[in-house]
């Protein structure tokens, strides 16, 4: 059912009627579970606990009383909106929330935005569109009521618990990612900020920019090809700053076979590895939109870890511009060097720096330099963690 309102989501008729049968369908979870309590064990322990904790909790009772409203009134009144954000660097952005009709196009809403010759001429702007309750304002359905089916399912899991039983009778469901498998995490699979609900310009371009994913699941052919191609390979779990010197060794490994080493990004939750991704990006607006991009998946998974490895340019001392700005060592083409560098950052405020120097000889061999880690970081004033200052910021909002 939420599947069927994140697919419908631009077709206003469809997503109310799907959102209203995903209301009802998860209150009925506890509905059967009260039918059924005489025949389930410890129900009054487990079951007292789920409802002290959802009469304080707003999303379970908005639920609740949207369900009472679909059945006894009427439709949710939803409004539509669109979430704009610009982006200008790493650190100049703002985000605001725009009330249009659901069927205005893109383009007029950003004929109307910037219909103000004051606005942004310069950087990235994304346009996202949003569903909203009028009875939950801030809250965007897809995000909220996952979370309901988050607290659902960890109830299923402690009925199953308290049973002591693992997984449930089900059987094999559409979509493929309905399995017996309990969890009280967000499933990979729901996407509360999929690409194809945003669209994004650059401004200086004045052309669009299309984001394109390719899901890949990794086949044990492949991974033994790796195994023989760079040796073993490392098992990226555990606490994401303990495990960093791992994935520098082992990168350093690729980079002197393969001559060069693609961006790398691993989401952590909980010192488990819950998702991973090769970011591309082909000029500087690219980056801050992809990096920003990263951040919306930080938020879907609810990772509270991240590990981003890639090869980077890097200088021994700072150079200003006229302006009296640093320049960056991409733009130092006389006395910048090449290095691998794999940025650490946890929810928690932990981060840390790993640099591996390295040159080329003239026939292309990689000549790998000493590693230094860092953990001593100034955000304030450490400009290396600028590119995943975007996540960092999304942490501080949550």
């Amino acid at each position: 059912m939420w599947h069927a309102v994140a697919d419908d989501y631009m077709k206003p008729e469809n997503v109310r009627m799907h959102l209203n049968s995903l209301m009802q369908g998860m209150r009925n979870v506890t509905f059967m579970l009260q039918k059924q309590k005489s025949t389930l064990p410890g129900f009054e322990e487990w079951y007292t606990e789920f409802q002290v904790a959802a009469k304080s909790n707003p999303l379970m009772r908005w639920s609740v009383n949207s369900r009472n409203r679909i059945v006894k009134e009427s439709d949710l009144e939803l409004l539509s909106e669109a979430k704009v954000r610009w982006i200008g660097d790493w650190v100049r952005k703002q985000e605001r929330n725009f009330a249009f009709p659901p069927r205005m196009s893109s383009k007029a809403i950003l004929a109307t935005i910037f219909s103000d010759p004051g606005n942004p001429q310069m950087g990235v702007v994304t346009i996202s569109r949003r569903w909203v309750d009028k009875a939950l304002p801030g809250r965007e359905i897809l995000s909220a009521t996952r979370e309901v089916f988050i607290i659902l399912s960890a109830l299923i899991a402690a009925a199953h618990n308290a049973a002591s039983s693992e997984e449930c009778g089900l059987g094999a469901r559409e979509p493929a990612c309905v399995t017996p498998a309990l969890t009280a995490e967000p499933l990979a699979c729901m996407d509360i900020n999929p690409g194809w609900l945003q669209e994004h310009l650059d401004l200086e371009a004045g052309r669009g920019i299309e984001e394109v994913a390719y899901f890949i699941e990794q086949a044990p052919e492949s991974h033994r090809k790796s195994q023989k191609w760079y040796g073993s390979a490392v098992n990226v779990q555990g606490n994401p700053i303990e495990v960093a010197p791992q994935i520098m060794e082992q990168a350093g490994k690729a980079l002197t076979r393969d001559k060069k080493h693609v961006p790398l990004i691993w989401f952590f939750r909980d010192d488990v590895v819950v998702d991973s991704m090769v970011p591309i990006f082909f000029d500087q607006n690219g980056k801050y939109l992809t990096m920003h991009r990263v951040a919306d998946r930080v938020e879907s998974l609810r990772a509270n870890g991240v590990i981003f490895l890639n090869e980077a340019w890097y200088t021994t001392d700072e150079k200003l511009d006229k302006d009296g700005r640093i320049i960056p060592p991409r733009d130092r083409r006389r006395d910048r060097r090449e290095a691998l560098h794999v940025l650490v950052a946890t929810e928690s405020g932990k981060y840390a720096s790993l640099l591996t120097p390295f040159t080329r000889t003239v026939f292309g061999k990689i000549i790998l330099g000493e590693s230094n880690i860092d953990t001593a970081i100034d955000l304030d004033t450490d400009g290396q963690f600028n590119v995943l200052r975007p996540v960092i910021d999304r942490w501080g909002k949550a």
